[in-house]
C-alpha cells in the first residue's frame, strides 16, 4: 500500500503550459511539484501504546523501533501457548509410553475446559449481538435528530430572508434581525452537533459488527478444540494405537504453530519501521488505543523523489526516457539538480480545467515523470520546480 503525495500549484501549471508553448511563443522550463511515495505503517495488534519513540520530521532506518504497544496480554498469551505445547508433547511422550489412567483423567479434563470455553464464547457472541442493535438504534436515533435539525436551519433561514427582506423595507428593527441571524447560527450550530453524533454512532455500529463477528470466529474455535479434545481421550481410552499415536503427534504440531503464532503476535507490539526514509507523520500519541490494521505513522522514501510535468504533443521531440534534465526550486535559486526522465505517458490528457482559460481546456497534454538522482537532502516534497530541457530535439 501507498499514497503519493501530490500538489500542483495554478501559477505552477501556467508557467508549465507557457514554457510547453502554449501560452507564447518562447520556449521556457516546464513545472511542476517534487512529489514523493507515502508508505503507511500500520498495527498489526491492538492494545495501549505505552511509548511512542519517533517524531514526525525525523529520519529512520529500517527495523528501527517507533512504538511500543502494552506487550502483557500478548505475552500472557505467548505463556499460555506454550503451556499448552508442553501439555500435548507430553501426552505424545505418554501415549508412546502406555496409555495410563491419570492419561484419561487429564483428557477429560481437557474435554471439559473446552466445553466451557464454547459456553464462554457463546455468551460474548450474544453479548456482541446485543451490542448491534444498540448501536443500530443509537444510529437511527442520532440520523432522526440530524433530519430535524435539517430542517430546522432551513425554516430560520427562510424566516432570515424574510427578515432581511423586512429589515430593508424598515418594517422591523436591527435588533429583530439580529435575532433572527442568532437563530440561523443556532440551528447550524445544531446541524453540525448532530452530524457529529452520526458519524461517531456509525463508527460504533462498525465495531459492534467487528466485536460479534471476533466473537462468531471464538465459538467456532472453541468448538473445534472441543472436538479435538473428545477425539484425543477416545484415541486415549481405546489405546495408544498406531493411529492415536499420529493423533497426538498432529496435535503437539498444531500446539507448536500456535505458539509461533502468538509469539509472532507479541513481537508485532514493537512497530518498527519497514524501510530506510523520513516520518512523514504521527498518528498516535502515548496513551491512546491502537486498534489492528490503523495506521499509526506515514512515512516516506527520501531516495526517491519525483516530479511530473506536462508537455503537449507537439513538444514531445523534446523528451525521451532515460535522459537527463535539470531541475530548479525557488528555495536554491543558485543551484541545479539532476533528474532522469523515467516515464512518458502513452496516453494524452486534458489540460486541468481548474487552472486553464477555456480556450486552452481543449488542449491534451502527455505526463512526463522524472525520477531526482540528486538533492534529495535539500529537495522537499511539495516544492514547486522548474525543469530545464536541452534547446534543440530531445528524441523520443
Amino acid at each position: 500500500m501507498k499514497r503519493v503525495l501530490r500538489a500542483v500549484s495554478i501559477g505552477s501549471l501556467l508557467l508549465a503550459l507557457s514554457g510547453c508553448g502554449l501560452l507564447g511563443e518562447k520556449q521556457q522550463p516546464l513545472s511542476g511539484t517534487i512529489e514523493a511515495d507515502e508508505w503507511p505503517i500500520v498495527a498489526e495488534v491492538g492494545g495501549l501504546v505505552t511509548k511512542v519513540i519517533a517524531e514526525e520530521g525525523s529520519e529512520v532506518k529500517k527495523g528501527e523501533v517507533l512504538a511500543e504497544i502494552d506487550p502483557r496480554s500478548y505475552q500472557i498469551s505467548v505463556a499460555e501457548a506454550k503451556a499448552a505445547w508442553e501439555q500435548a508433547r507430553a501426552r505424545l511422550k505418554e501415549a508412546k509410553a502406555g496409555s495410563r489412567d491419570q492419561t484419561i483423567q487429564k483428557g477429560v479434563a481437557a474435554v471439559q475446559q473446552a466445553n466451557a470455553s464454547i459456553r464462554l464464547a457463546q455468551a460474548r457472541k450474544s453479548q456482541a449481538e446485543a451490542g448491534i442493535a444498540r448501536a443500530q438504534e443509537q444510529l437511527a436515533q442520532a440520523e432522526s435528530q440530524r433530519a430535524g435539525a435539517e430542517e430546522t436551519l432551513r425554516y430560520q433561514q427562510k424566516r432570515l430572508q424574510e427578515a432581511t427582506a423586512l429589515y430593508e423595507k424598515g418594517a422591523i428593527s436591527q435588533k429583530d434581525l439580529d435575532t433572527q441571524k442568532e437563530a440561523v447560527s443556532q440551528a447550524t450550530t445544531q446541524l453540525n452537533q448532530w452530524t457529529a453524533q452520526v458519524a461517531q454512532a456509525k463508527a460504533a455500529y462498525r465495531s459492534a459488527q467487528e466485536d460479534a463477528a471476533a466473537a462468531a470466529a471464538q465459538v467456532g474455535t472453541a468448538k473445534a478444540q472441543q472436538q479435538g479434545a473428545q477425539a484425543e481421550l477416545d484415541l486415549v481410552r481405546a489405546g495408544s494405537t498406531d493411529y492415536a499415536i499420529r493423533a497426538l503427534l498432529a496435535a503437539e504440531e498444531q500446539a507448536q504453530a500456535r505458539l509461533d503464532q502468538a509469539m509472532l503476535q507479541l513481537e508485532k507490539t514493537r512497530i518498527v519501521a519497514a524501510e530506510d526514509g523520513v516520518l512523514l507523520r504521527s498518528s498516535i500519541e502515548q496513551g491512546e488505543v491502537a486498534k489492528p490494521g490503523a495506521t499509526l505513522f506515514t512515512m516516506m522514501k527520501a531516495d526517491q523523489l519525483k516530479l511530473v510535468v506536462y508537455i503537449p504533443e507537439a513538444q514531445l521531440n523534446r523528451v525521451q526516457k532515460r535522459q537527463e534534465v535539470g531541475i530548479k526550486v525557488d528555495a536554491y535559486p543558485d543551484e541545479t539538480f539532476t533528474g532522469t526522465i523515467s516515464r512518458i505517458a502513452d496516453k494524452a490528457e486534458f489540460t486541468p480545467r481548474n487552472v486553464q482559460t477555456q480556450d486552452e481546456r481543449t488542449k491534451l497534454v502527455f505526463a512526463v515523470t522524472i525520477d531526482v538522482a540528486k538533492g534529495q537532502d535539500k529537495l522537499k516534497p511539495g516544492m514547486p520546480a522548474d525543469v530545464l530541457l536541452p534547446d534543440g530535439e530531445g528524441g523520443r
